[in-house]
């Protein structure tokens, strides 16, 4: 039986350990209530099977649609497997990504193809293929993230290390495979070690999976977790929740603690490959221990820098963006006397005013949102002042103009209780919902264009 902690390098090597495995890799269910299971066993034996087809086709990179599915499954580690680059597209994430993916692929697949030999191979490029990995462009826009089949078992394996699953365990696989989060924390880590991965039915039943599979492990992102609370769909079995993805209210936190469950905090990057500090005190989940490996650094300004086995290869189609073998991630952060790391927020989502006065949003947004009861609220920069946009405001004018009344009034009261140099300056309205990524953080850099 593979050790608890064995490190994988390849997806071949995972792969070929699941030949010697009897116990269930995945269970499915349908809208009708009937479940599916396929052995590691057969699981090992399908991707193997497919990635002979995949390395006839002599493909260079694919954009592979994740349905949900064990065929899904096998067609991303046979691509990896047969040598192909990979671009997840999930039918969940907002409109418009998958057809940029498949833009993205073509000119991935453009590039790949001016650069074979006269016998058609790609020139410099042998083993496995690269997974690609789009950034969330919270503050910028987004970046293809060139990732290794070694780079995300790597960082598998650096968080069973911190958090140990096993058989016996069920981990519902519910997170956006097309996300670096999700694909490890949802997927790879359960597989890696013998876990059975339940893969979740539909974005719209998602807060019945729980109730339906009886998962031992939650990977799961702050807005999902409490969709499910407020509406008490988490099952008894369930002893451990992972959060991560966005910061975490503390409410949410106390609710599954009451509840019996422990709650882990990660912390990471599209860029290195997920996780790379995580909670081992449990009665504080947002101190976080560095992972193993993971070399974290607070710089002079309070950035966080990282160096770490699991770092990307660089963005497709850029120099590589590291400092000295570092990658310095645009988080805040520091080091309690436990050297515990806490987070601070995004560096970009700090204004620089026009007179050198500093606004950190996320805290304006919290208690303006607390003030106002308004949820989709944003701080942004406008002729050098902080400026904030109202979302999803309704299209009634008389409605929006009382709901203007009331935040000109607690806008009025906030900026009574901080410098003159930092207050607000306006407020804009708008009908549309403000863009978020799919872990609910604020696309500021799209927000600011939107306004400028």
């Amino acid at each position: 039986m593979d050790s608890i902690y064995r490190k994988y390098s390849s997806f071949e090597g995972l792969v070929n350990s699941f030949l010697t495995r009897d116990s269930i890799a995945i269970r499915c269910g349908n809208m009708e209530g009937e479940t599916s299971e396929v052995s590691y066993r057969d699981f090992g034996e399908m991707i193997i099977s497919e990635s002979f087809h995949v390395k006839a086709e002599c493909s260079s990179v694919e954009v592979v649609r994740y349905e949900q599915t064990v065929d899904s499954l096998v067609d991303i580690f046979a691509h990896v497997i047969a040598g192909c680059d990979v671009i997840i597209a999930d039918p969940r994430v907002p409109e418009g990504f998958n057809e940029f993916a498949a833009e993205a692929a073509e000119a991935a697949r453009n590039v790949r193809e001016r650069q074979r030999d006269s016998l058609g191979r790609i020139i410099g490029k042998g083993g496995e293929g690269e997974l690609l990995f789009f950034t969330s462009g919270t503050t910028t826009s987004s970046k293809i993230a060139r990732l290794t089949s070694e780079s995300l078992c790597t960082s598998a394996w650096s968080g069973q290390c911190m958090l140990a699953c096993g058989e016996g365990d069920v981990i519902l696989s519910n997170l956006s495979l097309s996300h670096a989060y999700g694909f490890v924390c949802a997927m790879l880590w359960g597989l890696a070690y013998g876990a059975t991965v339940a893969l979740g039915r539909d974005v719209l039943r998602f807060t019945g999976d729980a109730l339906f599979f009886k998962p031992t492990i939650l990977p799961a992102v702050p807005s999902q977790i409490a969709d499910m609370l407020s509406k008490d769909a988490l099952n008894p079995e369930l002893r451990v929740v992972l959060i991560g993805g966005a910061p975490c209210p503390q409410f949410l936190i106390d609710r599954l603690k009451e509840k019996g469950i422990d709650v882990y905090v990660g912390y990471g990057l599209t860029e290195t490959s997920s996780g790379i500090a995580i909670t081992q005190d449990l009665d504080e989940p947002a101190a976080m221990y560095p992972c193993p490996g993971a070399d974290i650094r607070i710089e002079e300004d309070g950035e966080i820098s990282v160096a770490t086995p699991c770092m990307m290869l660089g963005y497709l189609g850029r120099e590589p963006m590291f400092e000295n073998g570092r990658f310095f991630t645009g988080d805040l952060g520091w080091f309690d006397e436990k050297g515990r790391l806490h987070l601070k927020g995004r560096k970009n989502d700090v204004l620089v005013l026009s007179d050198g006065e500093k606004v950190f949003c996320p805290e304006y947004e919290e208690a303006l949102e607390n003030m106002s009861g308004l949820p989709d609220l944003a701080v942004i920069q406008k002729d050098g002042d902080a400026v904030l946009v109202a979302g999803t405001c309704p299209k009634d004018p008389a409605i929006t103009a009382d709901i203007r009344k009331k935040l000109v009034r607690e806008v009025d009261r906030f900026n009574r209780s901080i410098p003159h140099s930092r207050q607000i300056s306006d407020i804009i309205m708008t009908a549309d919902a403000l863009p978020r990524t799919v872990t609910g953080k604020l696309k500021r850099y799209e927000i600011q264009e939107m306004f400028k």
